[in-house]
C-alpha cells in the first residue's frame, strides 16, 4: 500500500522543527567553544634558559637538569686562555670577566640562592667575582657554610649545587702548573671533603695578585708611570689600555680608589709618538679642562682613543711626525750626506798617525809595573837638575816635545821636528778645509743657511 502523501500543512510543521532543532545545536556549540578556550600560560623572565627559576633545586633526573650541570662544570670559554687561567696578573682581567659571564649564565649571582654576595666585615655588600679583595678569608668562609657545611640552612638547595658547579669549573679552568701550585693551599678552601668555590677563587686571586699593601702600591705605581709604559711600547694603544685595565680592575678589588683615571689615560696618550693622534688627544684633553666633556669616562676615553688608532692604522698615517721632527731628520741625512767631503789636512792626518806610532805601546801582561813606569817619566826634573839619567841599563833625556823621559834627545825628536815643519800647514788646515767644502759642495751652505733658521 502506497505511503500517504504528507500535505503542505504537516511539512511545514516539519521544517519548524528541524529550524528549532538547529537553532539549539549552534547556540550549543557557540557555548562549547567559549567555555574551552585555553588561559594562556604565564611565561616567567630570565636571561637565559639556565637562569630561569634560579632559586628552584635542579632535578640531575631530567634532561634539563643534567644540561645545567654539565654547562656549569665546563672550562672557562675565553679566546684569551686558550690553555687556562695561569694565576697571574696579566691575565686576571679576562679571567675575572670570564667567570662574571659564566656566573650569569647559569645563575649563580641572583635570587636567594646566590652564592657570589656576601657581606663584609664593615657590613658591605660586596660581589666576590669583581670585589675578591674587600672580603676576609674567615668572613667568607662563615657566609660559605651556608649552603657547604653540613646543618647549613641551603645545604640541600640549588645554592650548594651552584657551589659543587662553580668549584669544578674554577679547577677545570687552570694550566697544570697553576692546579698543581694552587694544590698546597686547599686547606684554605676544602672543609670537610668540600670545596667552598668563593673561598677557592679568593685564594685564586691571591696568588694571581700577591694580596698585600705593597702590591696595591706597586698597582698605583704602575697607574701613575703609565705614559712611561705606553713610550716603551711605542704608543700601542691596545697594550697601553691593557695595562691600565689590569691595575685599575686589581685596585677595586681590593677596595682602592683611584683619583683621577681620566687623567692617567690622558698622560700616557699625550705620549704616543704619533702626530696626528696626539694632536687629536691634545684637542680632546683641552676641551675637557674646558669642561666640555666633564661626563667622560675612562672606559668612553679609551673606546675613543681605540677607535683612532685603528682609523690611522687603517689609512697608513699611524706613527707621523711633526714637521719639526721631519727638519731634524732631513737635517741629519744632510749632515750623513756631506761626511767624506770635509777631511782634515793631509799634513795633519800624517802627524796625527806618527803621534800614535810614537806613544808608549801598553804591556798586557803586567799592567802593575806598566803604570809604575809610565808614572816616573812623566815627573819632568826640578829646576838645576840634569835633562839625563841612567834607569836601568837604559840613558834617558827630559823630552819637551813629548813632555817625558825619552830614550831620544830632543834635538832628535821626530815629533819636534814635524811640528816645526807644518805649523804653518797646520795653522791654516781648518780655514782651507771649511772654505774648500764650501766651494766645493753647495750643500753645505744650504745645511748652514737651514740650522740659523732654528
Amino acid at each position: 500500500m502506497a505511503a500517504a502523501t504528507p500535505t503542505t500543512a504537516e511539512l511545514q510543521a516539519l521544517i519548524a522543527t528541524l529550524q528549532t532543532q538547529v537553532a539549539a545545536l549552534t547556540s550549543t556549540a557557540a557555548t562549547t567553544s567559549t567555555t574551552s578556550t585555553p588561559t594562556p600560560a604565564v611565561v616567567v623572565f630570565a636571561d637565559t634558559p639556565q637562569s630561569l627559576n634560579a632559586k628552584d633545586l635542579l632535578d640531575y633526573a631530567t634532561k634539563r637538569g643534567s644540561s645545567i650541570y654539565e654547562q656549569g662544570c665546563k672550562t672557562l670559554d675565553d679566546k684569551a686562555l686558550p690553555d687556562g687561567f695561569s694565576m697571574t696578573a696579566d691575565q686576571t682581567v679576562v679571567f675575572v670577566e670570564a667567570l662574571t659571564r659564566r656566573a650569569g649564565e647559569l645563575g649563580w649571582n641572583v635570587g636567594s640562592k646566590n652564592i657570589t654576595t656576601f657581606t663584609n666585615a664593615a657590613g658591605k655588600d660586596i660581589d666576590i667575582i669583581k670585589e675578591y679583595g674587600q672580603i676576609d678569608e674567615q668572613t667568607l668562609k662563615t657566609a660559605c657554610e651556608r649552603f657547604c657545611k653540613t646543618g647549613g640552612a641551603d645545604v640541600a638547595t640549588r645554592a650548594k649545587q651552584n657551589n659543587t658547579m662553580m668549584a669544578t669549573c674554577l679547577g677545570k679552568s687552570l694550566t697544570a702548573d697553576a692546579a698543581a701550585k694552587l694544590l698546597t693551599f686547599c686547606t684554605k678552601y676544602t672543609f670537610d671533603g668540600v670545596e667552598y668555590a668563593p673561598l677557592m677563587y679568593k685564594i685564586i686571586m691571591q696568588i694571581a695578585t700577591i694580596d698585600t699593601v705593597a702590591t696595591t702600591k706597586t698597582l698605583r705605581d704602575n697607574l701613575n708611570n703609565l705614559g712611561v709604559f705606553a713610550a716603551t711600547v711605542q704608543g700601542d694603544i691596545h697594550k697601553i689600555n691593557g695595562k691600565f685595565d689590569k691595575n685599575y680592575t686589581q685596585l677595586l678589588a681590593r677596595g682602592a680608589t683611584v683619583d683621577d683615571p681620566v687623567g692617567l689615560l690622558f698622560d700616557a696618550y699625550l705620549i704616543v709618538p704619533c702626530h696626528e693622534f696626539k694632536g687629536y688627544m691634545k684637542q680632546y684633553h683641552n676641551e675637557y679642562l674646558d669642561g666640555r666633556h666633564s661626563g667622560i669616562t675612562h672606559e668612553r676615553l679609551m673606546t675613543y682613543a681605540v677607535s683612532k688608532f685603528s682609523y690611522l692604522q687603517q689609512k697608513g698615517q699611524w706613527g707621523a711626525r711633526s714637521p719639526d721632527n721631519e727638519k731634524i731628520i732631513a737635517m741629519a741625512a744632510q749632515i750623513e750626506a756631506l761626511k767624506g767631503h770635509l777631511k782634515a789636512d793631509k799634513h795633519l792626518e800624517d802627524a796625527l798617525n806618527d803621534d800614535k806610532k810614537t806613544r808608549n805601546k801598553k804591556n798586557r801582561g803586567d799592567k802593575n809595573r806598566q803604570k809604575e813606569d809610565e808614572a816616573w817619566k812623566k815627573v819632568p826634573p826640578k829646576d838645576g837638575d840634569k835633562k839625563s839619567k841612567e834607569v836601568g841599563k837604559h840613558t834617558y833625556h827630559w823630552c819637551v816635545h813629548h813632555m817625558a823621559w825619552c830614550m831620544h834627545l830632543p834635538t832628535e825628536c821626530r815629533l819636534g821636528l814635524q811640528r816645526v815643519q807644518q805649523t804653518p800647514t797646520v795653522a791654516n788646515s781648518a780655514s782651507i778645509a771649511a772654505a774648500a767644502a764650501a766651494i766645493a759642495n753647495p750643500q753645505f751652505q744650504a745645511l748652514i743657511a737651514t740650522i740659523g733658521a732654528f
